[in-house]
């Protein structure tokens, strides 16, 4: 179900209207930036796309005029840290910004107020903020963990939550919100003591695990396809991975043409087990 919360602050200012609009996104699989594309087509303005993805930007500052939507996937409840590296360079001086975290379908923790505190810091005044549904990173046919989201439907939330966020900027009373007081989604407590339970498990275990994603040989075809998507550059010309880099997005394992890319985790089936149920996609305005 479609959630949209409205929350009044004391940080108001006038109408504001506007025909610059940002997405701004880091998205190794590709979900983030449909969840922040669907919200902009919402919007219904002509958008400059800022991506984090595989390089960092020159220093930009947006326009005070402007709405820039922010879209990142969270990875163990936190912004991915390249991600927070790249985007310090981008800043404003009251530029009205939305806050969007895409996560696997079993939490965000803090993410979503950690961007908001970010860019807040550089600048910019959060009106609206929003946490999707994304295949998870692990997501397989044997461990499916919210598979193939966002689908039509979240992608129909998200430019309905954009269409409402335009009517926001274009009324007299475009207020800040706070990031903190969007709904969460229900895990279950018997699911999640499940989970830490097993995650503690695993950590304790002295079974080898294995730390970023391998090649098979026998499938791989030097395409190079892998080495140019990885975005943190972890993957070799040998197409060996440095597992220092990787920050295990596993785009280079979902988008390998011959297969050849696998990432075995003890955490798949763990989170498959007790995050299938389809959570909800929230908004607050």
């Amino acid at each position: 179900m479609y959630a949209n919360l409205s929350v009044c602050t004391s940080r108001n200012r006038p109408t504001m209207k506007t025909e610059n609009t940002y997405l701004i996104t880091f998205s190794p699989t590709g979900t983030s930036f449909k969840t922040g594309k669907a919200i902009l087509k919402g919007i219904g303005l002509e958008t400059e796309t800022i991506d984090l993805t595989h390089t960092e930007t020159g220093y930009m500052d947006i326009p005070s005029d402007a709405i820039a939507v922010f879209s990142f996937p969270v990875y163990g409840g936190h912004i991915a840290p390249a991600a927070v590296k790249r985007l310090k360079n981008v800043s404003s001086s009251r530029a009205s910004a939305v806050a969007v975290a895409v996560y696997g379908n079993r939490d965000y923790e803090s993410a979503l107020c950690e961007l908001g505190d970010m860019l807040r810091a550089q600048g910019f005044r959060i009106i609206a903020g929003a946490t999707f549904v994304g295949e998870h990173s692990y997501c397989s046919k044997d461990f499916p963990i919210a598979p193939g989201r966002p689908d039509a439907d979240d992608l129909r939330q998200a430019e309905e939550f954009g269409w409402a966020i335009r009517q926001k900027t274009d009324s007299t009373d475009c207020n800040e919100v706070e990031l903190k007081d969007i709904r969460r989604p229900k895990s279950g407590l018997w699911n999640k003591l499940c989970f830490i339970a097993g995650v503690i498990k695993i950590r304790r275990s002295k079974k080898p695990r294995q730390m970023a994603p391998e090649t098979d040989s026998s499938k791989c075809t030097e395409c190079s396809l892998c080495i140019k998507i990885c975005p943190t550059g972890a993957i070799n010309e040998d197409i060996s991975t440095t597992a220092e880099k990787c920050i295990r997005c596993c785009a280079c394992v979902k988008r390998c043409p011959r297969k050849a890319r696998t990432f075995d985790t003890p955490f798949a089936p763990l989170l498959a087990r007790h995050f299938s149920s389809h959570k909800e996609n929230m908004t607050i305005l």
